[in-house]
């Protein structure tokens, strides 16, 4: 990575439901293999061509394009030529808005995987590139009221997306969400550090096994036992990157034993928790700040 700055952000590590971040990069053509969030992504790519694949639908990106992926929406992007990349996003955790639950509502519509991308005709249309210009210029430099004037200019960009979807985009009215997918999905988030299995998430909705198994493939790509894996990963690397033992956090995240939560550890991130940590330090000695990351060998 060439350069990336932070500008802003009250999220803390330790706090994945909580806060918001607005980051600006540049950089030469790299990829990031599949990854999810734990919060609402918002891209706008300012310079480059990229090839953006959130769960199996491929977006080719170019200056000025949006892209939205949710918290359950597994994505990845890579380059077809060399380029010069230059991004600006903004990560909004589900707490930072709970005043405004109707807008919570507009981020979570669309079927996983679908009408993703914003295209710049558009973006430019409904000035969402001003927005983002307007969320950097209080980012700059932070004030007393820089949490609330983000907090106004996302609320501002998420109802003018969730319009541009509703009246200018013919696919939109024809996607139906799953309801039994996304409630599994939110039930293994909130229950992640629980002894889960696909016979007591079936029972949750008085379904087989099988079904929750198939649901859950078609909707995520990853069997119950691997997204739950790599849910709890998750929350192993956060806490990790606070400060805290391997040693100590496993059972904390829902894994048994140790050597269980090091294979799966190793399986999502393809390094140990020691050399996760090291890595970790060795990038905040240069000053970069990572907020999210990049498990490796999602099936």
């Amino acid at each position: 990575m060439k350069k990336k700055v932070i500008k802003h952000g009250n999220h803390s590590i330790a706090n994945d439901n909580d806060g918001y971040m607005y980051s600006y990069n540049t950089s030469e053509s790299y990829s990031f293999d599949t990854h999810i969030h734990k919060c609402y992504e918002i891209v706008h790519v300012i310079k480059g061509e990229l090839l953006y694949t959130v769960e199996d639908n491929g977006y080719m990106l170019s200056s000025g394009d949006i892209i939205l992926t949710t918290p359950k929406e597994r994505h990845s992007f890579r380059f077809l030529k060399e380029c010069e990349y230059e991004r600006e996003f903004l990560h909004i955790y589900p707490g930072f808005l709970e005043r405004f639950p109707e807008v919570i509502k507009m981020l979570n519509p669309r079927k996983s995987g679908s009408c993703n991308r914003i295209d710049a005709e558009r973006v430019q249309k409904y000035e969402l590139d001003t927005i983002f210009n307007k969320i950097e210029q209080c980012c700059k430099n932070p004030l007393p009221e820089t949490d609330l004037m983000v907090l106004t200019y996302s609320v501002q960009l998420i109802t003018i997306i969730n319009r541009i979807l509703t009246d200018d985009t013919p696919e939109y009215s024809n996607i139906s969400i799953d309801s039994k997918s996304d409630f599994l999905l939110d039930y293994i988030d909130h229950h992640y550090a629980e002894e889960i299995t696909a016979a007591s998430v079936a029972s949750k909705i008085f379904a087989s096994q099988q079904y929750v198994n198939k649901i859950l493939k078609e909707k995520t790509g990853m069997t119950i036992k691997s997204y739950l894996n790599l849910r709890r990963v998750t929350t192993a690397k956060n806490l990790i990157m606070e400060g805290q033992k391997a040693t100590s956090i496993y059972a904390r995240c829902g894994f048994k034993d140790y050597s269980t939560f090091y294979r799966a550890f190793i399986k999502h991130t393809g390094m140990s928790p020691d050399e996760f940590k090291n890595t970790q330090s060795r990038e905040n000695e240069r000053g970069v700040r990572t907020y999210s990351w990049t498990p490796k060998g999602v099936k």
